[in-house]
This record gives structure tokens, sequence and C-alpha cells, in this order.
């Protein structure tokens, strides 16, 4: 699944909703569309918060919500990110519920984030009395590090990412995503982006190989 590219509010303080339409590729579905819809909300200097939909043709779909409390250092800032992530895999007939908690820090040019997430993996629709059983993975490191080359007040910027979770997705500690993205402030309302992702499998069992990428495009719109 593809990081929100080029999304970190940092520096400005405006609501915005967000929408995208992509390819993507795997060995698991092969093609496939994905449609992303999202909102960005700054409540208060203190506390930021972010929902995020995404529908895909291969029948698997994802909402979540981040919540990040946040406070000013001397250089940029830092926030305690927390999310909760629903993935519901429709074909395959089960839900993949996820719940991360982490420090993160973020300035001009560099956002970063370390911390812990569980995850419940169960059948649906779930009996909740009967025999169906779920699968719970308890702990699992998650990391973010995006690097971007001009501030985020620029009116156009690009940025390198490599993390384990994404606006949709937490994945192990072994399988990094890897991407780029951008953005060009067509006027002080509208923003174009564009982002790619390519994500290997076996990435730290030194077995590298393909398993999927991605390609989409979309705006925001800044109230």
């Amino acid at each position: 699944m593809l990081p929100m590219m080029a999304q970190v509010q940092y520096g400005t303080e405006q609501y915005a909703v967000r929408a995208y339409a992509g390819y993507a590729h795997n060995t698991t579905y092969g093609s496939y569309g994905v449609f992303d819809a999202g909102g960005f909300m700054p409540i208060n200097q203190h506390f930021e918060m972010q929902a995020d939909l995404r529908l895909s043709t291969a029948g698997n779909h994802a909402l979540g919500v981040q919540l990040r409390p946040k406070f000013a250092v001397p250089v940029g800032e830092m926030f305690i990110d927390v999310r909760l992530l629903s993935n519901l895999y429709k074909r395959d007939g089960y839900n993949d519920l996820t719940q991360f908690i982490g420090v993160g820090y973020r300035m001009d040019h560099v956002t970063a984030i370390l911390g812990m997430s569980t995850r419940l993996i169960m059948e649906t629709p779930y009996d909740w009395h009967g025999t169906q059983s779920m699968i719970v993975e308890p702990y699992n490191i998650c990391y973010k590090i995006e690097v971007f080359i001009r501030e985020h007040t620029s009116p156009w910027n690009i940025s390198l990412c490599a993390t384990n979770m994404t606006d949709y997705q937490i994945e192990r500690v072994w399988q990094p995503v890897f991407s780029v993205g951008g953005w060009y402030d067509i006027d002080s309302h509208w923003r174009v982006n564009l982002a790619a992702l390519c994500k290997p499998t076996g990435m730290f069992h030194l077995n590298a190989k393909y398993y999927g990428a991605e390609l989409r495009a979309g705006f925001n719109y800044n109230f």
C-alpha cells in the first residue's frame, strides 16, 4: 500500500481534503485500481487528526484514523502518533485490525517515526459466540523516515521515504516500502500530488525480490 507521500502539514494550519486514483500491481492480486480519499484536521496548535479511506478493485478496502498530539521543540516539533487501521479483504474473507502508537519528529526536511503496533486478524463475518479463532500479533516494530528536498512551505517539493507503515496498512518490521513523491501548488487552495511505490518481499531476509508497485495521482483542497 502506498504511503501518503508529502502529506505532512508541518508549517501550515489548514484544514484539507484530498482524493487520489491510481494503478497497482502485486504478485497476489495482479493488476487493480485504487481510489483514496481523506481529510486533515488541525484542531489546535497542540493536536491534529487525519482520516483516510481506500477502495480497490481487488476487493481490499481500508479505513484509518490518526491522532497526533504535538509540541514544538527548538527546531521542528515532536508528536505522539496513534493509528487505528481496519483492512477488509473481502475476496479472502478476513479483516485485519491494527493499532499503532509511536513517537515522531518532523522539521522542514525530515520526518521520522518509531513505535510499536499490534494486529488482530479474523474471519468476516466473525461469529463471537462460535468456534472461530483469530490470529494475534502482539508486537511489531514500526518505523518511517522521509526526507524532503525543500521546505514544507515551498510551492513544490519532492520526497523519498522508507517505512513499514502507510495510511492504509502496517507491514511487519522486515517488509519495508520504498516510495518517491511530490507536490505542486496551483494556488493557495489547490495542490496536485504524485507518488510511486515499490514493495519488495524478503528484504531483511537477504532474499529481496519484487512483490508489488503502485502509481497514483490526486489533489488536495486546502480551506
